[in-house]
């Protein structure tokens, strides 16, 4: 089989932006720090990260434009929360690709 013409499905697309999208450590942290806050927080705590405020802000819009993170409120006291619903679709997806890669009970040997 070739991979050249190897055609990718909507959800393996849709999985591996995701994983793209959460791939640098800063925006795990920047996730991190929103679901501790009970999914709601403002840019000024995201500043804690220790990054500067530009690389920050950088971040953060590129998230929201992936859709990964919803702004909400008026300019000066806007707060962040990440998109519940697809955390939960994309959670579900690699589960379901993990678990398709585990063997089987009767495929398991014991040593």
């Amino acid at each position: 089989m070739s991979y050249f013409n190897l055609k990718f499905s909507d959800r393996d697309n849709e999985l591996a932006n995701f994983a793209k999208a959460l791939a640098l450590p800063v925006r795990i942290a920047i996730v991190r720090i929103i679901m501790t806050n009970n999914n709601s927080i403002s840019k000024e705590i995201l500043y804690t990260i220790p990054f500067n405020h530009e690389t920050t802000t950088k971040h953060l819009a590129e998230l929201k434009r992936m859709g990964i993170i919803k702004a909400h409120g008026l300019r000066g006291s806007i707060k962040y929360s990440l998109d519940e619903q697809l955390f939960k679709q994309m959670a579900n997806g690699f589960a379901m690709l993990f678990e398709s890669m585990r063997p089987a009970e009767h495929d398991v040997q014991s040593y």
